[in-house]
């Protein structure tokens, strides 16, 4: 998989955290957005991190 694609899913995956959060938060507010917008960046980069491991070492395709 392109490292584009991995970026790309990674992020979606970020969003997708961060806009769920915020729901379930019933809170909209500057603070509340700061911390679920940290919470959903290091998800982002965890989530990266594991596509990238996943498509470089565990699926090795032919």
């Amino acid at each position: 998989m392109k490292p584009q694609r991995i970026l790309a899913q990674a992020l979606a995956g970020g969003l997708i955290y961060l806009v769920i959060s915020l729901v379930l938060e019933r809170s909209f507010s500057a603070e509340a957005f700061r911390a679920e917008g940290v919470e959903a960046l290091i998800f982002a980069l965890v989530y990266g991190l594991g596509l990238w491991v996943y498509y470089r070492f565990i699926k090795k395709t032919d």
